[in-house]
């Protein structure tokens, strides 16, 4: 085993006032300089003005003896760039141990924000580790494990309680089935610590329909594969009204993200062999074993398409189940607990941003921010008022969920994160705090940039610090006409659902 690097020296990298924000955040308390937990383990290096980006500055910052933090992704944005780093211990990879550095367009660096540790006594991987874990996993999930990658897990990263060290873990993927997922394995004894589902209930376009064939999993249903196309780009329409629908609001929702300069179909899209090349796909019409109609939508990561009951395409929804499809490339958010509540969140908001700006002509004042609308199911659910549906407003506040069914309940907690954008774009007031909306266009370049920002283990207290952080630098830089009176709003928005 390698020896761990140790820092040579311990050094403060900025200046921590002792003036504490008016509103403390869930568990943090927010300085000028830095954020950190109440045990004191550092989330975010916030200078009140750019800095030179300094690496060893930001390690040290972070207060980890384990320095090998390597740039894994920049992403170039509007107003400078995105830097993505994973932390490393004895070059395996830490899980959830990530900070995002958001550089200025002179590369100065605004904010680090993230998540690492550091190793705990426990530091062995056995031999034959692998197969243990695989076997574990299967325990957990239906199908077959098809990979087990090493990797340190500590579990106050995933918001779980701990001591804030992390031991030695396999990563296991479990395929096949309906309920496929990921299970984190300790090394030392095979219990499954952290689970999560693969399949989150939701220019080249393929569509196919199914016609109501009854399947036992999604892979049987494979676009190009299992099932031919019924309609594919430059083709003629379908006689079938939903893979008409599907097929338009692919292209709706390629357009939206092409705003942002992300090509949808290159990043998510994918080649079944069938001769039309990476497209964006998607299978119609389907019936599970389980009861027909399929009252339900996926994107499925393991196949990189979408899965759709009858009656259930509507805007809003395709919109939502192909973001999770770009949060599975860009942020990775762990689909379980807050992150999986933020997850959601992110899926419902690009959803109703590509409802917004389609020009459909169920987008009245009546149906803003309701999903689902016009689908079998009806509305699901409201971002603009949350509570209507039993979904919570506010950070552990009413209706907030605390249980363990529905990966830790990311679809009822996502209704923090739902708020927040409707308060961000449309303004309100709401916990005595009245918020200035910021627009439309405004807000799809906002959430974007807060996409970038986020790490596979956020909550929902990062997340307020990603959207402030986020709008300073796009006020900083000027980008889309933002300004500091907007961020001052923005900061509104999330006292008022009590993330910072």
């Amino acid at each position: 085993m390698k020896k761990h690097s140790l820092l040579k020296a311990v050094a403060a990298a900025a200046v921590v006032a002792t003036a504490v924000l008016g509103y403390q955040s869930p568990e943090f308390v927010n300085t000028d300089q830095v954020a950190v937990t109440s045990t004191g383990d550092v989330r975010g290096l916030i200078p009140a003005q750019p800095i030179e980006a300094d690496q060893d500055k930001v390690t040290k910052a972070f207060k980890t003896q384990e320095t090998d933090l390597r740039t894994v992704s920049t992403t170039e944005m509007a107003d400078g760039s995105v830097v993505r780093q994973q932390q490393f211990i004895d070059d395996v990879p830490v899980f959830g141990g990530e900070i995002i550095q958001q550089r200025t367009k002179d590369g100065k660096l605004s904010s680090a924000l993230g998540k690492v540790t550091k190793a705990g006594t426990d530091a062995t991987f056995p031999a034959g580790g692998e197969e243990k874990a695989k076997e574990a996993a299967t325990k957990v999930f239906l199908g077959k494990a098809t990979s087990a990658d090493k990797v340190w897990f500590d579990p106050t990263l995933a918001d779980k309680a701990g001591e804030s060290k992390a031991f030695p873990a396999y990563r296991v993927k479990v395929e096949g089935g309906d309920d496929s997922g990921e299970s984190i394995v300790r090394a030392s004894d095979n219990t499954p610590v952290l689970n999560w589902s693969l399949h989150n209930d939701a220019l080249n376009r393929v569509v196919c329909d199914a016609n109501k064939k009854v399947i036992d999993s999604n892979s049987q249903a494979r676009c190009g594969t299992n099932i031919a196309a019924s309609r594919a780009e430059g083709g003629a329409a379908s006689g079938v009204a939903d893979v008409n629908s599907v097929f338009g609001f692919f292209g709706d929702t390629q357009t939206l993200y092409s705003k942002i300069n992300y090509d949808l179909t290159a990043q998510i899209g994918v080649d079944h062999g069938d001769g039309k090349g990476k497209a964006l796909r998607g299978t119609v019409r389907l019936c599970k074993s389980t009861g027909c109609p399929w009252t339900n939508a996926q994107w499925s990561p393991s196949d990189s398409q979408m899965y759709f009951g009858e009656g259930v395409s509507t805007d809003d929804v395709t919109g939502h189940e192909l973001t999770h499809g770009v949060t599975g490339k860009i942020s990775k958010l762990v689909y379980s607990n807050e992150s999986g509540a933020i997850n959601e969140s992110l899926s419902d908001i690009f959803g109703e941003f590509m409802d917004l700006t389609n020009g459909s002509s169920d987008d009245t004042a009546a149906n803003r921010w309701a999903i689902g609308e016009g689908s079998s199911l009806g509305v699901i659910r409201s971002m603009s008022n949350p509570e209507s549906k039993k979904h919570p407003g506010t950070y552990k506040g009413t209706n907030w969920y605390a249980g363990t069914g529905d990966n830790g309940g990311v679809h009822t907690n996502s209704g923090v994160g739902n708020k927040l954008a409707f308060l961000t774009v449309d303004g309100g007031t709401y916990n005595s705090q009245t918020v200035k909306g910021l627009g439309l266009d405004k807000g799809i370049q906002l959430w974007w940039k807060v996409q970038n920002l986020l790490t596979a283990s956020s909550n929902y207290a990062d997340l307020g610090r990603a959207i402030n952080s986020g709008c300073t630098s796009l006020a900083t830089a000027g980008t889309a006409g933002f300004t500091t009176a907007d961020c001052t709003e923005v900061g509104k928005a999330v006292k008022a659902v009590k993330i910072g």
